[in-house]
């Protein structure tokens, strides 16, 4: 497929994990504990991408894999772009078809969570609709178990 959107098969998973994995370093594991990135290797990506109750939506562009995004019931758990598919839109369109896909499955709101300092991110969503209705803690994972992280939660009311 040269490029577009569309539901990943479960032998693309293990390169989406891979892709998980490389973004989350880059712009998520700066803004948590230590522990939390020590925690997640790759292997933690590929297994949780197999596990998610979705097939992910991936994002393809001149035939390579740049992006994918995930969701359970009304809430977008994962919106990852490759540093070189940022600024072609991929974001935008996996944003929207996962509101979509969310809006189909008969919620008229969706939810999210993104890194408190994660102001890029924050500034994406604000653009395409979303507000900012709480901030939350969270509790990430660790070898030496939970450990408290702060998040802003994002919503927009679905009207697609």
């Amino acid at each position: 497929m040269n490029g577009g959107l569309r539901a990943a098969e479960r032998n693309e998973l293990e390169e989406i994990g891979r892709l998980y994995h490389a973004v989350w370093r880059e712009t998520q594991a700066p803004l948590q504990p230590a522990g939390v990135a020590a925690y997640r290797d790759e292997a933690f990506f590929i297994e949780r991408v197999r596990r998610f109750p979705v097939p992910p939506l991936a994002a393809y562009f001149e035939g390579r894999l740049l992006g994918f995004a995930a969701w359970a019931d009304n809430t977008l758990g994962q919106l990852y772009i490759a540093p070189e598919g940022r600024k072609l839109g991929l974001g935008r369109a996996l944003l929207l078809a996962s509101e979509h896909a969310i809006w189909a499955s008969g919620f008229d709101r969706a939810r999210l969570l993104c890194l408190v300092g994660n102001d890029a991110a924050r500034t994406f969503y604000e653009r395409c609709g979303w507000r900012h209705a709480a901030d939350i803690v969270e509790e990430a994972e660790t070898r030496s178990g939970p450990v408290p992280v702060a998040c802003w939660e994002m919503v927009k009311d679905l009207q697609v």
